[in-house]
């Protein structure tokens, strides 16, 4: 019976996935957006029970990685279809979102193969790309950085952004991953700071604290992969 729990969480990750995408092709792209935190909500869930309850199972991963693909690849890709078909000068620059959704499934399918991932990630995780395009809608609805909604409403942004994120979804590029083996300081100094620089980011300027950090994290992985 235990083995169910984490396939249900998995499921609702997939429904989150499949209603947002709804969402956003209907226009409505900040309940859309919504879907991606729900299901990364749901999607870091069903991983800790799965380990609390030893029940991890080939189907309980399939299943997962299939949410995922829906959650973070066709509904972000959805959302960025949307924004670039509205923000874009270019008719065609808005199929830069396919992009997004080949590099998240050959990215998800790599990491379904690859057992070395457990203190770092080879590649940006799907969540982390997820969760960048979904906090631009709201960035742009709240309008409260001015600055930040200029340079992102420009005509070649989100299509140059797809394509960089694409590129970091399939590179080679070592990302931290923030799972915790001890506490000590020493082992954990980039993952503490992370989460102290994201905290403050958020506390003190909401969703568009949580797109910065989320670049934060992008760069500190580059600085990581370099000096590691």
């Amino acid at each position: 019976m235990k083995n169910y729990i984490p396939n249900c969480l998995s499921i609702l990750n997939l429904i989150s996935g499949v209603i947002g995408t709804v969402l956003a092709l209907n226009g409505h792209l900040v309940y859309a957006a919504y879907g991606i935190f729900l299901g990364a909500f749901f999607d870091f869930w069903d991983g800790c029970l799965a380990k609390l309850l030893n029940a991890d199972s080939l189907i309980g991963k399939q299943l997962d990685a299939l949410a995922d693909l829906m959650t973070f690849g066709m509904l972000p890709a959805s959302i960025f279809y949307m924004l670039a078909s509205n923000y874009g000068t270019c008719p065609y620059s808005a199929y830069s979102a396919l992009l997004l959704v080949i590099c998240s499934a050959v990215r998800l399918a790599k990491f379904n193969v690859d057992d070395s991932q457990k203190d770092q990630f080879i590649g940006l995780p799907t969540p982390t790309n997820a969760l960048i395009i979904g906090s631009l809608p709201m960035i742009l609805e709240r309008a409260l950085y001015p600055c930040l909604v200029h340079a992102l409403t420009q005509p070649f942004t989100l299509p140059l952004l797809a394509i960089f994120l694409s590129f970091l979804l399939v590179s080679r590029v070592k990302f931290i991953s923030i799972k915790f083996k001890d506490f000590s300081f020493q082992s954990n100094k980039y993952r503490y700071t992370l989460i102290a620089l994201c905290t403050v980011l958020v506390a003190l300027m909401q969703v568009e604290g949580f797109f910065l950090g989320m670049w934060i994290y992008i760069f500190f992985s580059l600085y990581y992969t370099k000096t590691n």
